[in-house]
């Protein structure tokens, strides 16, 4: 190797070693990094306790009340049906029932029980079957199946399809089926059909 090969060499290491000492300088000039402090513990809990003057119900006290709950529900129910009142019925319909059917059901069915036949006896029969079909059908359609006139068999059957027809159509034809009301009246095309046909009677042109 010639000798000014071997002195760019020297002078090559001599400042890459020079560099890498200047920056080694540099940095231990900086201080050391801090770690991020921890986050504060929660405070513990406060020794103070509020006392309660309100007394534990027992088992027995809460099924009291519960019983007293749904009975008034009952009555409310009775009191709007008997108003023949269309907007404290709907009402009713729309917030007692739902819940008398889901927490005590007999108590609807008692109650259409003292009904006489005639108009009151007609709605709530077809309310509780509309009702009760989306909450449990099976009770539903075994009330239903108990009722003894084929009337009130076929009515409630009726509107518990109709409740269904439109999300479960499927539902809805086998409930009238079970009552003899026929499939194709709950079948969903034959309605869209039908639906269209009389649009068109009332509107020729469209």
């Amino acid at each position: 190797m010639k000798p000014t090969a071997i002195i760019a060499t020297c002078a090559t290491l001599i400042a890459l070693v020079a560099t890498a000492g200047t920056a080694h300088w540099l940095d231990s000039r900086h201080e050391p990094r801090k770690p991020y402090p921890k986050a504060t513990p929660p405070p513990p809990p406060s020794p103070i306790f509020t006392p309660s003057d309100e007394p534990v119900l027992t088992e027995q006290e809460i099924d009291a009340q519960e019983s007293d709950h749904t009975a008034l529900l009952e009555r409310q129910l009775a009191q709007a049906l008997a108003s023949r009142d269309a907007q404290q019925r709907e009402a009713a319909f729309t917030f007692l029932m739902p819940e008398l059917l889901q927490v005590e059901p007999q108590r609807a069915v008692a109650l259409f029980e003292r009904q006489a036949p005639g108009e009151a006896r007609n709605v709530l029969l077809q309310e509780i079957a509309r009702q009760w079909i989306n909450l449990d059908r099976d009770a539903a359609l075994s009330w239903m199946k108990s009722l003894e006139e084929d009337s009130e068999r076929r009515a409630g059957a009726a509107a518990a399809a109709e409740s269904l027809v439109i999300y479960a159509p499927g539902d809805a034809m086998s409930v009238a089926e079970q009552f003899g009301l026929g499939r194709e009246r709950f079948d969903p095309d034959r309605r869209m059909h039908a639906q269209r046909k009389r649009e068109l009677d009332d509107d020729p042109q469209r």
